[in-house]
């Protein structure tokens, strides 16, 4: 549910007939400081963030950007509990704020987009702490706002990105989760192949939402469609334009390995390294293993890859997976090495992780080859 919910209502878009957008000199610094934000260059987007917070302290847009910068630069915010605390408050600030412009005017598309995206990022950040009953209860709120959203890709291309999303999960993730199809009664129809078709057009047609609609096109491909090929075409976009970005890098050393590409990968995967955040050092050893067992079939030390990747924590949304895969990297040496009990265990503990499809065919042909 987690995962639905924070792709829904990640980040719709600032639209065009937004009040703050008439001012070109917010405009042009909103801009620029997502640009740093992106390339990871923390100091100066908060400087451009806190410019627009002077320059408009009663509006939502400033609160919603520095929770970005928190979010991004402290990822993942889950181990980093204080950083969390100021978080939810400039989040509840942003809520606050574009509630009272609501309020005065429910045709007033900023408000609804603030209030949507400040209900979207909470319930976010309670998923991926556990706090499920808090995290639906930001849904609820948000979707009739998020229904409005729906109904105005036409007049706006920057919403391409929240209904491509939520078209696609719509309908997959019930699929992949049968546990939370009951729930899905309070939500409208998706359309898997319009949600595919409004991303990859939201990557050529939107300017606030560009890079996040890219990024989440790939990996789409990627974890559900099962095409980590088709996916590179997207991350080269992002790894061309923000070399600095960590998840960038990630996606990308991820995808080059899952292709078979290992020498490629190299490079980003040393990227990740240098960071020394034990989030991407498990990422590293992971991904070594897999070249180690698949390019140079040198076992003994893919298995200790995979081994000490484990000893890395990870987080919900882009590293589970990862740390799945090692776990599917140990079943097999296991098996190789004819130790079957071994070998059903490790791909027992890999079905809490896997949700990529490429993943859970090999983990359901692991558990039946016991």
């Amino acid at each position: 549910m987690k995962a639905f919910i924070s792709a829904c209502l990640l980040f719709c878009s600032f639209c065009s007939s937004s009040q703050i957008l008439q001012d070109a000199q917010a405009k042009a610094m909103i801009n620029q400081g997502l640009e740093h934000l992106y390339q990871y260059n923390f100091q100066e987007a908060h400087k451009d963030f806190m410019f627009i917070q002077h320059k408009y302290p009663k509006h939502a847009v400033s609160y919603l950007l520095l929770a970005m910068q928190l979010e991004k630069q402290y990822f993942p915010l889950s181990q980093h509990p204080n950083v969390g605390k100021t978080y939810i408050s400039q989040l509840e600030t942003c809520l606050r704020l574009a509630e009272q412009a609501y309020a005065k005017n429910e045709k007033d598309q900023e408000a609804i987009f603030f209030v949507n995206s400040a209900l979207g990022f909470l319930a976010a950040y309670e998923a991926d702490n556990q706090n499920f009953v808090k995290a639906v209860n930001h849904t609820r709120k948000a979707f009739p706002f998020f229904k409005l959203a729906l109904k105005n890709t036409e007049i706006q291309p920057e919403f391409l990105y929240t209904t491509g999303i939520y078209n696609y999960y719509r309908v997959v993730y019930p699929e992949l989760h049968p546990v939370i199809k009951p729930l899905m009664v309070f939500f409208e129809e998706g359309d898997k192949k319009r949600g595919l078709a409004q991303l990859e057009l939201a990557t050529r047609k939107t300017v606030f939402v560009k890079n996040e609609s890219t990024f989440y096109l790939a990996y789409v491909f990627n974890k559900y469609e099962g095409l980590p090929q088709k996916a590179l075409v997207y991350s080269q976009q992002l790894i061309e334009k923000y070399p600095n970005n960590l998840l960038f890098n990630l996606q990308r050393a991820e995808l080059l390995t899952l292709s078979g590409q290992y020498e490629e990968a190299e490079e980003y995967i040393q990227r990740l390294e240098k960071s020394k955040q034990p989030i991407f050092q498990a990422a590293v050893h992971i991904f070594r293993g897999m070249r180690e067992e698949y390019g140079n079939k040198r076992y003994n030390i893919a298995e200790n890859y995979y081994r000490n990747g484990l000893k890395h924590t990870w987080e919900e949304r882009f590293t589970k997976d990862i740390y799945g895969l090692a776990l599917l990297g140990i079943s097999r040496l296991e098996y190789r090495k004819g130790n079957q009990d071994k070998g059903l265990e490790y791909a027992k503990k890999a079905a809490d992780f896997v949700e990529y499809k490429n993943s859970i065919e090999e983990q359901k042909r692991l558990i039946n080859l016991r």
